[in-house]
């Protein structure tokens, strides 16, 4: 089997387990797949909201929101493929899942080749079902704060934890995505006077957080000084 038979194919993955959920990842990743790791709902609505994907890898026991509720509410919007990918073995599940409006069922522990084959199958069967989205689209890079904020997480789903005050720098430019945020507005949010909050130390703060998110993910933070003003976050680029 090709080490990049994913090249071109966007998976998301819901799965509470960190752990499993980050080792299901680089291996995905490793043979080619666009991957996007998420811990449950809340974070899966708000990635598909900003970017489609062509598969769904979905766990059925998470916290909040279960894979069943999930599969029910997302079948009549997704175009994507939705595989299951869980510790429950019984018929009764399996059954549920397939009615529910899953195309795949998968039980736990899976040998990675064996979820990539049936992840490249089941895009294979939606691209074909979906004729007008077989055509490639251009790249865009999506960005999004998880774990109430306290999360980064980039393109390819991986994490970077935040500070608090990375946390409330984030923030407000997420609020304000590609619009440029003053100086004064960030300083202030930050909980400081712009006479005291110097604005070398706003700019360090930018900077290490650059450089903690280019070591962490492997890409720029897409997040730009602008001059004379202040700085500028785009979570979504092309």
């Amino acid at each position: 089997m090709s080490e990049q038979i994913g090249s071109g194919i966007e998976v998301c993955i819901v799965e509470d387990d960190e752990d499993l959920r980050e080792e299901i990842s680089l291996a995905l990743r490793r043979m080619g797949f666009g991957v996007r790791a998420l811990a449950g709902s809340r974070d899966l609505y708000l990635a598909l909201l900003q970017a489609p994907c062509d598969v769904l890898v979905l766990d059925l026991n998470l916290p909040g929101e279960d894979g069943f509720t999930i599969i029910e509410r997302l079948r009549g919007l997704l175009s994507a493929g939705i595989l299951v990918l869980t510790a429950r073995s019984g018929t009764d599940d399996l059954v549920r899942c397939l009615t529910s409006g899953a195309d795949a069922y998968l039980v736990k522990p899976v040998d990675f080749r064996e979820l990539a084959a049936n992840i490249v199958s089941l895009s294979r069967r939606v691209r074909e079902a979906h004729p007008s989205s077989a055509p490639a689209m251009p790249t865009v890079l999506t960005w999004q704060l998880a774990g109430d904020g306290w999360s980064l997480v980039g393109p390819q789903g991986r994490r970077v934890a935040l500070t608090a005050s990375e946390r409330i720098l984030l923030q407000l430019l997420f609020e304000q995505a590609n619009t440029a945020v003053r100086r004064d507005v960030i300083i202030s949010a930050l909980g400081h006077q712009p006479d005291y909050y110097l604005d070398h130390r706003l700019d360090m703060l930018v900077s290490r957080l650059r450089r903690k998110v280019q070591e962490a993910v492997g890409t720029p933070l897409p997040l730009k000084a602008v001059r004379g003003v202040g700085f500028m976050l785009s979570p979504r680029e092309h």
